[in-house]
């Protein structure tokens, strides 16, 4: 089995059994990227109806069992786009799009408590009228894409590349998941639950996949957990941003060429 986001050969990690299923871990070893081959197995179809079975148990409501901190993520999440706006690193009366959205509950937010216009589009959720359609979804077409808690779902390469492939020439690229140094063997670590999150991110992995798109420099809010990418960033950026994180109040940003490696 190959690595998805490098193909190097990846090696046999650990199992975890699931509700009477037994889940097989490999590990890259090259960018050390984890992955599920259970889940890589599995029919789209069976796939897209074990996150839809499992999103729907939290879907609407202001909890996630699994993930406590969700909703309180969100707003922090909110803030930060907002304020990323009006900065000018995001093109602010540009065409937003919320991938994988769920209930849509991130546009919710940014409506009204910001005002901002933030698109959603679902493909096993996305059952609204408001929501928009697999034919809305046009590569290069969106001023900023954003994925949240979306990154740890995809089973094959072409998921992955099928989001940044919405991302203008211009525009900026939104990430919410989790980014390790290196990704534990321990079957106890608390991503490898729900048995819906099936690739794991290393620095290594994720700064491959940064160099691979194209994208030149990024920053990162730690409140959020929030990156976003930038192909060509605004002038002064790094000035901007110094200046921003001096405010007394408002997030504050890391900027850097190159992927931000936070978390070591």
């Amino acid at each position: 089995m190959n690595c998805l986001v490098c193909d190097s050969s990846m090696v046999y990690y650990f199992t975890k059994s699931f509700h009477s299923c037994d889940v097989e871990y490999y590990k890259c070893t090259h960018c050390g990227f984890v992955s599920s081959k259970t889940h890589r197995e599995m029919s789209e179809e069976k796939f897209g109806l074990l996150n839809c079975a499992y999103h729907q148990t939290y879907q609407g409501k202001d909890s996630n069992p699994d993930d406590p901190r969700w909703f309180h993520r969100l707003n922090i999440q909110a803030e930060v786009i907002d304020d990323a706006a009006f900065l000018g690193l995001i093109k602010a009366d540009g065409k937003w799009v919320d991938y994988a959205c769920g209930g849509g509950e991130l546009s919710s937010i940014l409506a009204a408590k910001y005002g901002r216009n933030l698109l959603n589009y679902d493909k096993y959720m996305g059952k609204e009228n408001s929501y928009l359609k697999n034919e809305d979804m046009i590569p290069r077409t969106f001023d900023f894409v954003i994925t949240t808690s979306v990154f740890e779902h995809f089973t094959k390469k072409k998921h992955f590349a099928a989001v940044e492939s919405l991302v203008g020439k211009t525009g900026v690229f939104g990430i919410h998941t989790v980014v390790c140094e290196e990704i534990p063997q321990d079957p106890q670590w608390f991503y490898y639950t729900p048995i819906v999150h099936c690739s794991f991110f290393t620095n290594k992995a994720m700064s491959i996949l940064f160099n691979q798109w194209g994208y030149s420099s990024s920053i990162y809010n730690v409140n959020s957990r929030l990156w976003l990418w930038f192909k060509e960033p605004p002038l002064n950026i790094k000035e901007q941003l110094e200046v921003a994180n001096t405010r007394e109040q408002g997030p504050t940003y890391i900027y850097k060429d190159g992927f931000v490696d936070y978390w070591k």
